[in-house]
């Protein structure tokens, strides 16, 4: 690795956000050189608050090695963001890798899935831009980018939380460069990633939009999943017929799975 100027290297460690906005203005290359000289607990809050495309190319030209000690010297929400971003096939042998047992099952809990739930058909290529972002950097990122339009943009914090939709139209027609995109989010609930997918069919939000947000027991934005893709996974028989026991099963699982992940994250850095 060459060495970094140690105003850059500061800068890189004190405003990751800002600096992963500016990068991928920049373009993919750009990213790419500036995160080769960054040491592992710089680069990897800065790659976890990367636009989904820019951190999937950065990832997809990392190690395993380099992968592991990127989640490992990362903190939970940068680890699961991470991970999302990783592609699907090499998730399971970079979580093997992991020295922090505990780290590892809250992680795998985190993006691990059962057929039958929200979680596993979640797509985490969703756009999601962060709610501090100016327009102008955010147009530019989304020219580049150049999504469906008819898919959504969701807004995030610094953390990876979903805060809501992006009023997009709204966002184009900003009268001055100051503003950012929080002014121009529109509220749209989350299925939440522990949810049946029977269950799911019946969320009042579809009858507003045809694509809904994920998001796992913390409000991490995990991805995007839209009702097409819901109903061809219920057609071909993952989910059950809903009722009254399999409601209540449902919670009461959720509220054990959560108190587990909790309990691991907390005492965490005794099973390192």
């Amino acid at each position: 690795m060459a060495a970094i100027h140690p105003l850059k290297l500061a800068y890189a460690r004190e405003y990751p956000g800002e600096l992963a906005t500016f990068l991928a203005t920049r373009g993919t290359a750009a990213v790419l050189q500036a995160v080769n000289d960054l040491p592992p607990e710089t680069a990897a809050p800065l790659v976890a608050m990367l636009p989904h495309h820019h951190a999937l190319a950065v990832l997809g030209e990392q190690d395993d090695e380099t992968l592991i000690q990127w989640l490992n010297v990362a903190g939970v929400d940068q680890a699961l963001s991470l991970l999302l971003h990783i592609e699907e096939s090499r998730r399971a042998r970079i979580l093997q890798g992991l020295p922090g047992r505990r780290m590892r099952h809250t992680l795998e809990k985190l993006v691990i899935y059962p057929p039958d739930k929200v979680g596993a058909l979640a797509d985490p290529s969703a756009m999601q831009l962060n709610a501090g972002m100016l327009v102008p950097d955010a147009v530019a990122l989304l020219r580049e980018y150049a999504p469906d339009p008819e898919q959504p943009v969701w807004l995030v914090d610094d953390g990876g939380g979903y805060l809501g939709g992006l009023d997009l139209g709204g966002a184009l027609m900003a009268r001055t460069d100051t503003s950012t995109l929080s002014a121009f989010l529109i509220p749209v609930e989350a299925l939440r990633a522990e949810t049946r997918l029977a269950n799911a069919r019946d969320f009042p939000q579809w009858l507003r939009h045809t694509t809904l947000p994920v998001t796992d027991h913390l409000n991490h934005l995990l991805g995007s999943l839209s009702r097409e893709k819901l109903m061809t996974a219920l057609a071909g028989g993952h989910a059950t017929e809903n009722s009254l026991g399999q409601s209540m099963n449902e919670l009461t699982g959720q509220y054990f799975r959560v108190m587990g992940i909790c309990l691991g994250a907390l005492f965490g850095s005794r099973g390192k």
